[in-house]
């Protein structure tokens, strides 16, 4: 009986493993892949896509209004917009399962950004990037293809993540002036405040 038993253990064992490597969780695109194409909804509910930039670099970060460093990354994301402008580059911000009331309360705050603001409630758009952590920002070259994935980084290292966004705009379209992004004294950064 112990030896049925040291047989079986292996093959249990086995077993299990395939079955957490099936239910385990899309990893997303690689560096070098495509990009998945949806990015959720916008606030009238029509569908975000990474088509309508095109001939862009790309970044999308991935939030939710219970990240407190997210509430902090989307407005220096803000500033990344409106400081480098929308030439050569396009921010999306993909809000993650947010109930609709504090989904609602995170665009009354964010009024007036120059960001794409996107929602994904059912969670299905984030699998498919792989998205297992808050902060998740993607950096997208012009064609669509990943340059650049961070994940779980924290406050201190996204001054060196907007710079190598920058210099992913000045090698991509080397006529881009370069614009210094404010980080440091107030405004910057702007914390959204949680409801």
């Amino acid at each position: 009986m112990r030896f049925m038993s040291l047989l079986l253990f292996p093959v249990l064992v086995g077993l299990t493993l395939l079955a957490g490597v099936a239910t385990a969780a899309p990893r997303g695109p690689e560096v070098g892949d495509f990009a998945p194409a949806l990015l959720g909804q916008d606030p009238d509910g029509k569908p975000v896509t990474l088509e309508a930039w095109r001939g862009k670099l790309v970044v999308v970060a991935f939030w939710n209004s219970k990240c407190a460093y997210c509430l902090v990354e989307v407005p220096t994301l803000e500033n990344l917009q409106k400081v480098v402008g929308g030439e050569h580059l396009q921010v999306v911000v993909v809000n993650l399962n947010d109930s609709g009331k504090d989904w609602d309360a995170m665009l009354r705050q964010m009024r007036g950004y120059a960001l794409v603001q996107a929602r994904d409630a059912s969670g299905s758009v984030a699998a498919a990037w792989g998205v297992r952590m808050f902060p998740n920002l993607w950096l997208l070259d012009a064609e669509g293809r990943v340059q650049r994935h961070y994940e779980g980084y924290l406050e201190d290292a996204l001054p060196g993540i907007l710079e190598d966004v920058q210099r992913a705009e000045l090698a991509a379209f080397p006529e881009a002036t370069p614009a210094p992004v404010a980080w440091g004294p107030a405004p910057w950064p702007v914390r959204l405040r949680r409801r």
